[in-house]
């Protein structure tokens, strides 16, 4: 006996759906490696101006230099030619808090990528997730994204504050933010994060499948892949 129209009109539609998705992990993942590979070279720039820093300060013991402070020039060009011309002029105290865990250069990165993640799903995936439903865009929910929305506007709308209302919305990622207070996330929250948007990838993928014995629960995500579909070969 053939299955039902309704089970294989299903089945169309979550293997159109996968191969949306799939583009989808692979733009998160690629935002895990971005985070990573930043995180890196801040720690590297700090590492390397407090050693610059020791070495001026070696006899005086103060963040002086002939009674001036220690200044940090940057350049895009080779520094050791004669007519290079520095972008950036700063206190080598200031490069140092801003490439610190949490600090300037590390939370931009984070509102950056929280703000890219959302207009990805928002413009490109969430329409198309729609259109092979049949529905509205605005009826593709899933509450991680939705949170991710309300602190990616804080991000743009208000300087990074989540206000106390948008923050008693929140229904994943409230206790990554503080109410009235500036989105600032730690490594381990960053993390939490990146997991939390997996598991609502999972969650989409188990619109059709999660009522099936043995489907996982979304909660338990924390990785999610597709692998790419090809024909079987014979033994």
């Amino acid at each position: 006996m053939g299955q039902p129209f309704g089970m294989t009109f299903d089945f169309e539609k979550a293997t159109a759906e996968l191969d949306v998705l799939r583009g989808f992990i692979d733009f998160v993942n690629n935002q895990v490696g971005v985070y990573m590979d930043c995180l890196s070279g801040f720690e590297g720039n700090q590492v390397r101006i407090h050693r610059q820093v020791a070495r001026v300060q070696r006899r005086t013991g103060q963040r002086i230099e002939n009674g001036q402070p220690v200044m940090m020039y940057a350049s895009i060009e080779d520094p050791t030619m004669p007519d290079v011309i520095h972008h950036r002029i700063i206190r080598a105290n200031d490069f140092i808090s801003v490439n610190a865990e949490r600090g300037f250069n590390e939370q931009q990165i984070c509102w950056s990528i929280i703000a890219f993640m959302f207009a990805f799903w928002d413009e490109q995936v969430r329409p198309q997730i729609a259109r092979i439903r049949g529905v509205e865009p605005g009826k593709v929910a899933v509450d991680a994204l939705g949170d991710l929305r309300l602190i990616r506007n804080s991000i743009i709308h208000n300087k990074g504050i989540i206000s106390a209302p948008d923050h008693e919305k929140l229904k994943k990622m409230k206790e990554l933010v503080i109410a009235g207070e500036r989105v600032s996330l730690s490594h381990d929250q960053m993390h939490k994060l990146f997991v939390l948007i997996k598991q609502a990838i999972g969650a989409i993928i188990l619109e059709y499948t999660g009522h099936l014995p043995g489907a996982p629960n979304p909660s338990e995500i924390v990785g999610v892949a597709i692998q790419s579909g090809g024909p079987s070969r014979k033994a």
